[in-house]
C-alpha cells in the first residue's frame, strides 16, 4: 500500500510539473509574440516617419541620426530576448515530452491515445518535430527572433550606408552599398552564431 500511495503521490506531483511547463511555455511564447509585435510596430512607424522628412535634408539627417541607432539598438534588445524565450520554450517541451512519456507507459493497452510525439524513444527528436516540421534539425532558423533579427541587421547596414553617404557624398554610392551589405552580413553572421550557441547550450541542459 505504501508503494502504491508513493507512486499516486508521484504521479500527481509529475502532473503539476507537467501543467507549470506547459504554463511556463505558453508564458514564454506570449512574451515573444508581444515582443517582437512592438518592435514591428516600432520600426513600421518610425519608417514612415523617416519618410516626411526625406525631401528636407536639413531635418532628414538629424532625424535619421537620432532614430536608426534607437532602432537597433531596441532590434538588439529584442532579438537577444527572444533567442533567450525562445530556447527555454523548446527547454519546455523537452520537458513535456519525457513526462507524456511516462504517461504512456502507464498504460501501454491505451497508449494509441497520446500523441504521437510522446513515441519518439529520444525525447530530442520528439521535440525538435513538435517545434518545427519542416526543419527538425535546425527549428531555430525559423524562429520569432530570425526574423527581428534580419530587421535588425538591416537597420545596422542601411545605417551603416547612410554613414557613408554623409561622408564621403552621393558620389560614393557603390561604396555605401558594398559597406552596408558588408555590415548586413556581419552582423547576420554575429546573430545566427549566437542564437545556435543559446539553442545548442538549452537543449544539452535540458
Amino acid at each position: 500500500m505504501e508503494d502504491t500511495e508513493r507512486r499516486s503521490a508521484f504521479v500527481g506531483a509529475l502532473t503539476t510539473e507537467h501543467y507549470v511547463l506547459q504554463s511556463a511555455a505558453g508564458t514564454a511564447i506570449t512574451e515573444g509574440g508581444a515582443r517582437a509585435t512592438a518592435f514591428i510596430l516600432t520600426v513600421s512607424s518610425s519608417m514612415v516617419a523617416i519618410g516626411f522628412t526625406v525631401g528636407n535634408s536639413w531635418v532628414f539627417w538629424p532625424f535619421v541620426s537620432a532614430v536608426l541607432p534607437l532602432l537597433f539598438g531596441l532590434g538588439l534588445i529584442t532579438t537577444v530576448r527572444l533567442v533567450e524565450t525562445g530556447a527555454q520554450s523548446l527547454m519546455y517541451q523537452r520537458a513535456i515530452v519525457r513526462i507524456r512519456r511516462f504517461y504512456r507507459q502507464l498504460d501501454q493497452e491505451n497508449a494509441e491515445y497520446f500523441g504521437q510525439y510522446s513515441r519518439h524513444p529520444d525525447p530530442a527528436d520528439a521535440t525538435e518535430a513538435l517545434a518545427m516540421l519542416a526543419v527538425r534539425r535546425k527549428p531555430e532558423l525559423f524562429s520569432i527572433a530570425t526574423t527581428t533579427g534580419l530587421i535588425t541587421a538591416g537597420i545596422g547596414a542601411i545605417g551603416t550606408a547612410l554613414v557613408v553617404i554623409r561622408v564621403a557624398g552621393t558620389d560614393a554610392l557603390l561604396l555605401a552599398y558594398c559597406t552596408g551589405g558588408a555590415a548586413l552580413v556581419a552582423l547576420l553572421t554575429v546573430f545566427f552564431w549566437f542564437e545556435r550557441r543559446q539553442y545548442r547550450d538549452a537543449l544539452r541542459d535540458a
